[in-house]
């Protein structure tokens, strides 16, 4: 059996850290292109384009044929530059109270697939003395004031490597973040995502979270709509 260690973020984690955040959050672009390949803006703006090319500059129809695959390709790099700004602009923008870290010990020459292996997450007090072998940083959340309420916080940056999913590690993280809300005075947590992390929203769904608004965010101007889920969880009991 091996350890994943739920403890606070250091300042030495950041490198490892941004390449997590920006892994996890490129690990959505096929998910977020293939809604874009079949959304009927994507046909339309190619249809357009043809006929324009075709009707007004005399472009031959088979050089007009190639709008299709330009316009997907415009797309993805769209999608792609998009998602590398929004995990650095969540990195280092965004400035949190308190960050947490999911830390794996494994043995220096592992070679089995980590969705094999068999891990049992703890914390620091579960903690007697660091387990031998090599440590890897393979999850983290964060914790920011919101900007709507003094007594709330705004929970982001949740990112679990993909091969060490379905592990309770996202889940423990959660919970490490929700347990000091509670004992710093904060009543209630918020957090957004998208419609392409269903997953994670399943797991909030087991932490307390409830759907609180449903919205849309402009993509390409205003021809793509991302829908988006905002979630909500009382953390302490408030008396009015």
């Amino acid at each position: 059996m091996y350890f994943i260690l739920i403890r606070k973020q250091r300042e030495t984690d950041t490198p490892q850290v941004s390449q997590l955040v920006r892994t996890g959050y490129c690990s959505n672009i096929r998910d977020m292109f293939m809604g874009a390949l079949f959304h009927e803006a994507t046909g339309q703006i190619a249809i357009i384009l043809t006929a324009v090319l075709f009707i007004f500059f005399q472009v031959k129809l088979l050089y007009c044929t190639l709008c299709l695959p330009t316009v997907l390709l415009i797309v993805y790099i769209y999608i792609y530059i998009t998602v590398l700004m929004k995990s650095a602009y969540v990195m280092y923008e965004k400035k949190p109270l308190v960050a947490w870290v999911a830390e794996a010990y494994e043995p220096f020459f592992n070679t089995r697939d980590p969705k094999e292996c068999v891990y049992k997450v703890i914390n620091e007090d579960e903690l007697k003395q660091t387990p031998e072998g090599r440590k890897k940083i393979i999850g983290t959340i964060a914790v920011m004031k919101h900007s709507l309420q003094s007594d709330w916080a705004w929970l982001y940056r949740a990112v679990v490597d993909e091969k060490y999913r379905r592990k309770s590690v996202a889940l423990n993280l959660v919970k490490a973040a929700q347990e000091w809300c509670k004992l710093n005075q904060y009543n209630r947590m918020e957090c957004a995502m998208s419609e392409f992390n269903e997953g994670a929203r399943q797991l909030f769904d087991k932490t307390g979270f409830e759907i609180k608004q449903l919205y849309h965010v402009n993509q390409f101007g205003r021809i793509y709509k991302l829908q988006m889920y905002l979630l909500s969880a009382q953390v302490r009991p408030t008396f009015n």
